[in-house]
């Protein structure tokens, strides 16, 4: 019974210390790492997403409208062709004048769209009166260019007057109806200007049919 006692002693000592040991192991390892080195180890994570992050918003472009810098329809374009004599005499033609008179009474979108929309279908009435004159005197290949030269127009009208507003809409901004009106009517009085053009060569004192 002793013996066993004996044995006891030294095998409880022997497990003590063991135990002891593991104790002072796991503190050890614990202590190994300092409350400052888990601050830092997690502030170096997050600081890798913080930057990608300000990188993702600085990326991110500002869009601004694109709107004209004109709020209202200006003077008519100039139209140039090769005769200058033609270019005086079209310059005083009475629906210009009639145009900028009631575009500068038109300041809202609505009535500048509107302007321009009954001037495009003035222009456009232009455009038949005056083939119709120049068709009655032009003869032979003269006759038979006018008439190629206005077929070619009436054909690709509509992709023409397409390509007008998608121009006028992708450039966007609040003006993009306004600009699309008037770059319409601009459409009708350059072909109505060359067809006076061919006119003019046969008629020097040939008349709109505005009134």
């Amino acid at each position: 019974m002793n013996h066993w006692k004996k044995l006891c002693i030294p095998l409880a000592a022997a497990v003590a210390i063991a135990a002891f040991a593991g104790c002072g192991s796991v503190k050890g390892g614990q202590s190994s790492v300092p409350a400052s080195g888990l601050g830092e180890s997690s502030q170096a994570e997050s600081q890798p997403a913080s930057s990608a992050q300000s990188e993702l918003i600085s990326s991110v472009p500002v869009v601004t409208p694109n709107e004209p810098s004109e709020s209202q329809p200006g003077p008519v374009i100039d139209i140039e062709t090769d005769s200058p004599e033609f270019n005086a005499l079209f310059k005083k033609n009475p629906i210009d004048k009639q145009y900028i008179a009631e575009s500068n009474k038109a300041f809202s979108n609505v009535e500048m769209v509107d302007l321009s929309n009954k001037y495009a279908g003035i222009w456009e009435k232009e455009v038949t009166s005056a083939y119709g004159k120049v068709t009655k005197l032009a003869t032979g290949d003269a006759l038979s260019k006018i008439k190629a030269e206005q077929t070619a127009w009436v054909n690709g009208k509509t992709e023409a007057l397409k390509k007008i507003s998608d121009d006028a809409y992708a450039a966007g901004g609040t003006m993009a109806q306004v600009n699309a009106a008037s770059a319409t009517m601009d459409y009708y009085r350059s072909r109505a200007a060359q067809i006076y053009r061919q006119l003019y060569s046969f008629d020097q004192n040939y008349t709109y049919a505005f009134k």
